[in-house]
């Protein structure tokens, strides 16, 4: 059965979370992710499989280091600890706003940001997951949908961070800085200044260095500003491709 809807997407995911082993989720998974006839719910799928059957952050994690070892000419970024050290942060940081969109189509009545979301799943990770697949399985059952759906709500609300009454400033910080290195297109200049902010908003260490630095020197400011995009770029570099969903992937599975 060919699949054309997000309605029809969720349906396929709670049968392949109720399948007993691991090994025949990712298959039927990768099977269902063939059958999508279209962009969105096909999307949900592969971003379900790696979130909820395949490991998550963690497996996200994994790859990258696999990718970075197979590189022969290694960033500069990874080469000194620190860098590298922050480099991973970022870049799980990013893993963990892609994972966004999986919690923002389960629960589309949430009304968290995104820097929120990714907080909670960078963090409470086994705890959004394992309220995602409940809610899944039970997709027909409003009241295990409200009630799933409310306990991702108090982990996001627990971690409300004590910087949040200057949100405006991080978010103009980041804005400001991409118009003055400039040579980025107008209508992806806000769309960039947005991540970067969900990128220092994601982890109260990051937020609070840049704030401090706002407050006291500003081209330290920008320059923080700066290396978190520069690490970014980096990240994205390694971002995996969808998986393969031919019979080499189905052979693989462990």
């Amino acid at each position: 059965m060919y699949i054309r809807t997000q309605d029809e997407a969720l349906q396929s995911l709670a049968e392949i979370l109720d399948l007993p082993e691991r090994r025949d989720q990712i298959i039927q998974s990768t099977v269902r992710i063939m059958l999508c006839l279209e962009v969105e719910p096909r999307l949900f799928l592969v971003d379900c499989q790696a979130l909820l059957i395949e490991g998550g952050l963690e497996s996200l994690r994994a790859r990258r280091r696999d990718a970075l070892d197979a590189i022969e000419d290694l960033p500069v970024v990874v080469l000194d600890p620190e860098e590298d050290r922050l480099f991973e942060e970022v870049a799980t940081a990013l893993d963990a706003l892609r994972f966004t969109d999986v919690v923002r189509q389960v629960f589309p009545t949430m009304r968290a940001d995104r820097w929120q979301i990714a907080r909670a799943l960078l963090l409470y990770e086994s705890g959004v997951r394992e309220q995602l697949s409940a809610a899944v399985k039970g997709h027909a059952d409003k009241a295990r949908m409200d009630a799933a759906r409310e306990a991702v709500e108090g982990m996001i609300a627990a971690l409300r961070p004590a910087w949040g009454d200057r949100v405006g400033a991080l978010r103009g910080a980041c804005l400001e800085t991409l118009k003055q290195i400039g040579g980025i297109e107008p209508d992806r200049l806000h769309e960039e200044a947005e991540t970067l902010f969900e990128l220092f908003a994601a982890s109260d260490e990051r937020a609070s260095q840049l704030l401090d630095a706002i407050d006291t020197d500003r081209v330290r400011a920008v320059e923080r500003i700066a290396q978190i995009r520069e690490l970014a770029a980096a990240a994205r570099t390694l971002h995996d491709e969808p998986p393969p969903t031919g019979p080499d992937k189905i052979r693989d599975v462990a």
